[in-house]
């Protein structure tokens, strides 16, 4: 017997990538990073941007394997929750060392 169920989180996250709604939500992040700078946790990000947790997290795990728009940056105390995390954040680029 079969029985009706919900989308899984996996069908969730495909549905956006074929939408266009991924790619949008990869530019809001990293416009948002761009403009303050400085390295950013999956709360942090969420808060600041009023997304789910679970949306950044997809979208930073995109930035960082897949189009490596983002690097991990050192471990740090996160500003919410005083939890130690791995933040995120824009790569150097080879001329700003020069500076």
């Amino acid at each position: 017997m079969r029985i009706a169920q919900q989308s899984t989180a996996c069908d969730s996250f495909y549905a956006h990538t074929d939408s266009g709604l991924a790619s949008g939500q990869r530019a809001l992040i990293l416009a948002f990073i761009e403009l303050r700078g400085g390295a950013w946790s999956i709360g942090e990000l969420a808060d600041a941007l009023a997304m789910q947790k679970s949306t950044v997290s997809a979208r930073l795990n995109e930035m960082l394997h897949e189009t490596k728009d983002l690097v991990a940056k050192p471990k740090r105390k996160d500003r919410i929750t005083n939890i130690t995390i791995r933040p995120v954040g824009l790569p150097v680029k080879q001329w700003e060392l020069f500076q």
